[in-house]
């Protein structure tokens, strides 16, 4: 490409603003979404072959009103394609509008009152939400990076402003702290069709009553982002689309029906369109250049009004009709084309860069104009040039040349840069493209190019310099650098650039007993004329040589690392495979050394994509041994070797100088997972050693802090290199050994107390319990796999705890024997494990031969042994082996009554069994009388403000559900769900247990919309806490589902009428608990139960009475534990 062509290309065509605004109008917005999708099928048909996009990829900034703020936060903030979004809003219209509650809108005082159930809508967004994987409670601005901005607009009720809801920040203004259910609802809260909308303690209505049409809100808002001083926005608008809704809707503002009908609809009915056309007359020139597009159905849609969602049918003809209008094909075509273009999104500097692109182009063609060619070339010879690379073909500009330009030539003080970042990530090939771009600009500036990898080569570096300067040495004893200074220092020099690369070593900058002077630093030139640059791996020569001037480079994003890979391929069919493409990146962390050293290789052997992530797949050593692999790149020195492997060997050793903590603790995390390390797991050391070296390791971007510096993450392609690092030097077998038995001693305490602290811990456990297989630690490794198998069970992994329990067994038995104490309590567990995953028969199995070994080994009249018998008794319920059930109950819960005591924490676990088989056999009245004698009990022991005492609440609100006792069962439920959260906490999957049946209850209750609010939270939590595919997760999810929209007329007549709920219930006790034959002729309801095994319970209890006298001859378990509860309290 010539200079001429590059000055030409203007970043505006790849990089301008793409703006997008959506009008309001009810179930019309479906018209809008349909413009969407004709608009997007043919961008996409032009990316010849690229990815599709979504609208979340194309444009900047997304902004909408009332039904146009349910799509711009569907399509931006929720990231869906518009297929999706088609579904998502066809099902939300129709849920929202299929039932009026009020068909008079208006109330006896002439005010205006909801015609739609606003909790409805509520539940409809939440679900929406829910299933696009966030959580309604999710902030609208959450701080994270997103590929689109969005905002919608809505209506203060207090001072009818629009006010902008956004999911990212402005400077110098406050932003509203709103969830995505909020904002939805806000921006959507029509008077007369849904209620005003609170957020903290203001309140909001429809946003259309001030920007129906929210084109001018959307210009204003990109205004204030990137041109906030200036104003001028249009010269940065690479396409500015607005699509309405057909014919203006008509929307209510006032509360007075009669001054809604006389003064609001008459101006709510011209308001959109008299926006555009205002607004097309600023942007006429744009119009005309194709950058400013409007799409709106003109004819058909006069007679749909807001509500009408069963007119869908018209909506698709009359919208369908519209597109096919030759015009508007044509316009389609245009806009299509236009953001076919756009390479990648503006950033907020954008209008500095269209700017500098103005000023390159109008210096050029002054130079063009004064000088000929032939001057021109000369001119730029003149000027000093020793930079050692060609300008890189491959280069993918990520916006931070852009940002050091700015630093460097937008002012007049001399400045230095310091551009800091991994190794591999780039520093050079930035350097080198701000080379050349400057020399492009600024023709008579010297550029010169410094490595500084150590003495010697810098020292080299600057010989040349002074060469080409034309410095003369007087003194061969005077040092060249001095010479160099003193030169450029001198204003009437002229203008240069200096750029330091690889300037890595800190001692050599900061000065020690090896580099004297005070380092480098003191042999810098200034001038007002020249700038320097640094690229650094370290933080600390960062800051030392240019103070606050300090650019980070990141890796990339997988749009620029897919950039990256397409440059560097030579069989660009590769391409096509989009899910390879990924998975490639994922693997190589986007590093772009790692994607050439991939792409250099792919070509070599002629391979697939997906061929080489197999080989990144397999073993350690294989991975390792293909970034180990050496390739050729031209913008890099012979003298230093490519491979990303070994990149970091020479950092490796720095660190080993500077603080030999950090390495350990590098070496230490390199044998645990390298995310989300837990600082307290490390070894400790005094606070201010352990922050030194973990800032370190920080500053060479080896490792990053989160969580308020409590969590560490290591970068995992560095994480992969210093393993291989330990295994060349023999160290890494010493290492994992080491770590193992660390972890093994400080492994968290296993409750939910420190839940947080063992969950951090757990996946560094099992990583390195898999990596030390073949050592002969089997006492830790034992302890280790107990430890993690306990936390599975509390985190409700069953399948995953049993597979530990196994493998802990297999190692215990082999070196303490199989019937050891460790061997038995690790097989008791396995049980347990066996029956919490649903597979009663194995359970059954391994507890009858534990049984028979404690009998053996401890005997029959032992606690051990009737825990066991205890455990089978509820496997053996849950196998529905019933009568078995009951005789290993008659012999384990007197042993724990009379050997505890009935207000013993044992003797509690096991009535409460009894209690469950009770119901369990249609015993309701039975079961509901011990299990509420278990809940007081456990109230006056271990207090209300229990996780066990509300695991009773819990159990007996269950049996109260099954007599239909609702009331007393939403007490429990509402007590017990209050307990969990307090001590198990909001986030715990127990707490959304509690909730989950709380939801059952609203449900027979007839509280449809609480049910389903009380299922959103719980499958956000379960997602969370188990993660999406989890069984658990999933299921709540099915329940949510049916509880929103039932799919059968079953589902239907429960969901509308409570009484079909209760008969069925009714109905399905009857044929659970079927009635007795009395005396063989007739059938009677069963009587509670009075089997020997409850009287030899009740005898039990009379006989530790301890003394103590009673009014009544029958002695109850609340008298007991009211006598014990002093002694009770004393032993647990």
């Amino acid at each position: 490409m010539t200079d001429e062509q590059s000055f030409q290309s203007s970043p505006l065509e790849t990089n301008g603003l793409c703006l997008l605004s959506l009008d309001g109008g009810g179930v019309r917005g479906l018209s809008s979404l349909l413009i969407l999708k004709d608009l997007m099928t043919q961008l996409n048909s032009k990316r010849s072959g690229q990815p599709p996009v979504k609208p979340c990829d194309v444009f900047d900034l997304i902004g909408g009103t009332s039904t146009g703020g349910l799509i711009a936060i569907m399509l931006g903030r929720l990231e869906m394609d518009v297929d999706e979004c088609l579904v998502a809003y066809t099902e939300l219209m129709e849920s929202i509008f299929s039932q009026k509650i009020n068909n008079v809108p208006v109330d006896w005082s002439g005010n205006i009152i909801s015609q739609y159930d606003s909790k409805r809508l509520k539940s409809a967004i939440e679900m929406v939400i829910t299933r696009a994987g966030f959580s309604p409670t999710d902030l609208m601005n959450d701080e994270k990076l997103r590929p689109t901005k969005v905002f919608v607009c809505t209506t203060s009720k207090d001072t009818s402003q629009t006010v902008r809801l956004r999911s990212y920040s402005v400077s110098n203004e406050d932003t509203l702290s709103a969830t995505i259910c909020e904002a939805a609802l806000a921006t959507s809260a029509a008077t007369k069709f849904f209620d005003a909308v609170s957020i903290g303690k203001q309140q909001f209505v429809d946003g259309a009553f001030g920007a129906n049409n929210p084109v001018e809100e959307v210009e204003e808002e990109a205004a204030d982002i990137w041109c906030t001083k200036s104003r001028n926005l249009k010269p940065l608008v690479k396409c500015f689309l607005s699509v309405g809704t057909g014919s203006p809707d008509r929307v209510p503002i006032n509360d007075n029906i009669v001054k809604f009908l006389s003064k609001t609809l008459v101006k709510m009915a011209t308001k959109s369109e008299s926006t555009n056309r205002r607004f097309m007359a600023r942007w006429s020139y744009e119009v005309e250049a194709k950058r400013c597009f409007r799409f709106n159905v003109e004819q058909g849609l006069q007679d749909v009004h807001m509500a009408e969602f069963d007119k869908q049918s018209v909506i698709e003809s009359a919208t369908c009709d519209y597109l096919h209008q030759s015009v508007q094909k044509s316009q389609i075509r245009y806009c299509s084309l236009n953001l076919s273009d756009k390479q990648d999104k503006a950033h907020e500097n954008f209008e500095f860069t269209i700017r500098e692109h103005h000023a390159q182009l109008a210096h050029f063609q002054f130079l063009q104009t004064m000088r000929s060619t032939e001057q021109l070339l000369n001119h730029k010879d003149s000027a000093c040039w020793t930079v050692p690379f060609d300008r890189n073909p491959r280069y993918v500009d990520r916006g931070v040349v852009d940002a050091v330009k700015r630093r460097l030539f937008d002012r007049k003080c001399p400045t230095r840069v310091a551009l800091f970042g991994l190794g591999g990530v780039g520093k050079t090939q930035v350097a080198l493209e701000l080379a050349h771009q400057t020399r492009d600009l600024y023709t008579d500036c010297d550029i010169f190019w410094i490595p500084a990898v150590d003495m010697e080569s810098l020292q080299r570096a600057y010989q040349t310099l002074a060469d080409q300067l034309g410095i003369e040495t007087v003194d061969s004893n005077e040092d060249v650098k001095i010479l160099v200074q003193r030169h450029l220092s001198v204003r009437n020099t002229g203008r240069w650039l200096m750029i330091f690369d690889n300037a890595d070593e800190v001692d050599m900058w900061t000065g020690s007993k090896d580099y004297k002077n005070g380092g480098l630093e003191g042999f810098l030139p200034a001038s007002d004329r020249g700038a320097i640059v640094f690229t650094t791996r370290s933080t600390k020569v960062a800051h030392h040589v240019a103070s606050t001037d300090v650019i980070k480079i990141s890796e990339m994003d997988q749009q620029k690392a897919t950039e990256v890979l397409q440059k560097c391929l030579v069989d660009k069919k590769l391409l096509h495979d989009t899910d390879s493409i990924g998975k490639l990146l994922s693997r190589l962390t986007f590093l772009p050394l790692a994607i050439v050293q991939a792409a250099s290789f792919i070509n070599q052997n002629g391979m697939g994509l997906k061929a080489y992530v197999d080989l990144l797949d397999g073993q350690e050593q294989s991975e390792i041994d293909l970034l180990s692999e050496d390739f050729e790149d031209k913008g890099r020195y012979k003298s230093i070797r490519n491979p990303v492997a070994i990149t970091w060997l020479s950092s490796f050793a720095q660190i080993q100088r500077q603080n030999q903590t950090a390495a350990d603790y590098m070496c230490f995390m390199a044998c645990m997972r390298e995310k989300d390390i837990p600082v307290c797991l490390l070894p400790p050391i005094e606070a201010v050693q352990q922050q030194r070296a973990i800032g370190v390791l920080n500053s060479y971007s080896f490792v990053r802090t989160r969580n308020e510096d409590t969590r560490l993450d290591m970068h995992r392609l560095v994480h992969l290199a210093t393993r291989n690092w330990l295994r060349s030097n023999n160290h890494l077998r010493e290492w994992q050994a080491h770590v193992l038995q660390y972890v093994g001693w400080t492994f968290p305490k296993v409750d939910i107390t420190h839940r947080d602290s063992w969950r951090a811990a757990v996946p560094h456990a099992l990583r390195i319990l898999d990596l030390t297989v073949d050592e002969n630690l089997p006492g830790t490794r034992f302890k280790l796999q107990c430890k993690v198998a306990n936390c599975h069970v509390l985190d409700g992994r069953p399948r995953e705890a049993r597979k530990l329990y196994i493998e802990a067994l297999e190692v215990v038995s082999a070196d303490l024997g199989s019937e050891s104490e460790h061997a038995l309590e690790v097989l008791a567990k396995l049980a347990q494990a066996y029956q919490n995953e649903g597979n009663q028969e194995k359970a059954i199995e391994i507890s009858e031969q534990l049984l028979e070994k404690r009998i053996r080994i401890n005997g029959s009249d032992s606690h051990a042994t009737n825990y066991v018998l205890l455990c089978l008794a509820s496997s053996y319920e849950e196998a529905n082996k019933v009568q078995k059930a009951k005789e290993s109950y008659n012999i384990a819960i007197p042993y724990f009554v009379k050997t505890f005591g009935p207000s013993s924490p044992e003797a509690i676990d096991a009535l409460h069994r009894l209690a469950v088989l009770y119901s369990s056999q249609g015993y309701l009245s039975d079961g509901a009388e011990l299990s509420l004698q278990l809940l007081q009990i456990s109230r006056n022991v271990r207090g209300s403000d229990n996780i066990y005492t509300a695991d009773l609440m819990l159990a007996l609100a269950r049996i109260y559900m099954q007599q239909w006792r609702l009331e007393d069962a939403d007490d429990l439920l509402g007590e017990a769900l209050e307990v969990f959260r307090r001590t198990a906490g909001p986030e715990h999957h127990n707490t959304a247990n509690v909730m989950a049946w709380t939801a059952n209850l609203r449900e027979y209750q007839g509280r449809h919309e609480d049910a389903i609010a009380l299922r959103v939270e719980c499958v956000r939590v379960c997602r969370q806490y188990f993660g999406a595919d989890h069984l658990i997760t999933r299921t709540h999810l099915a329940c949510l589902e049916n509880s929103a929209t039932p799919t059968t007329l079953r589902g239907f007549m429960k969901y509308h009428f409570t009484a079909f709920r209760r008969s069925e219930a009714m109905l399905e006790r009857r044929a659970r608990y079927p009635k007795v034959k009395a005396y063989g002729l007739f059938s009677v309801s069963r009587q509670p139960k009075n089997d020997p095994l409850l009287r030899e319970i009740q005898e039990a209890v009379k006989n530790m009475s301890i003394g103590r006298q009673h009014s009544s001859d029958e002695v109850t378990l609340v008298d007991i534990s009211k006598a014990e509860e002093g002694n009770i309290r004393a032993t647990m």
